[in-house]
């Protein structure tokens, strides 16, 4: 009896833990946690809850986008098979602390000249990092942040992130 009572809360102690832990994860130019710029495509269909059925998938299956099964706001873009960008809907900010909803005026304050628009569109403000290889990119709406998007600055340039 108590061995099987340990096999059932082992489990769902594992799980609040690792939820717990997600709650400080924080959006960094490689990515959200353990979903960062060159992590495996079966690594993380395997552990952190998984990761639902492609949402797309490129002709050539070179490129494919999943969305976690755990955190349904997290959003991962693969390129052979391999992270190339993480977009987040909400529950997370940056390690500056800009979150969604955010005024453009604190990317501004937070970013200074380092926050530039995208070339082609008006609504997204971009931070490269210094090397320009990782960028997070801000998809704005009405002047406030709507999405944060983070990886690879190639990636980055596309709304649906293979390039």
């Amino acid at each position: 009896m108590e061995a099987t009572l340990k096999r059932l809360l082992l489990p769902l102690a594992l799980m609040l833990a690792g939820s717990a832990h997600a709650a400080s994860w924080q959006i960094k130019p490689e990515g959200l946690g353990p979903y960062k710029v060159g992590a495996r495509y079966e690594n993380l269909g395997t552990t952190f809850g998984g990761l639902e059925a492609d949402k797309m998938i490129s002709d050539d299956k070179n490129c494919r986008v999943a969305r976690s099964k755990r955190y349904p706001t997290v959003e991962v873009t693969f390129v052979r098979k391999v992270v190339a960008r993480v977009d987040v809907s909400g529950g997370y900010g940056t390690e500056r602390n800009i979150k969604i909803g955010d005024p453009a005026s604190k990317l501004v304050r937070v970013y200074g000249d380092a926050v530039r628009p995208h070339p082609q569109h008006e609504d997204w403000l971009m931070v490269e990092t210094g090397d320009r290889e990782l960028a997070i990119r801000y998809m704005m709406n009405d002047g406030k942040v709507a999405a944060i998007h983070a990886g690879k600055r190639l990636q980055l340039q596309t709304l649906e992130g293979c390039k």
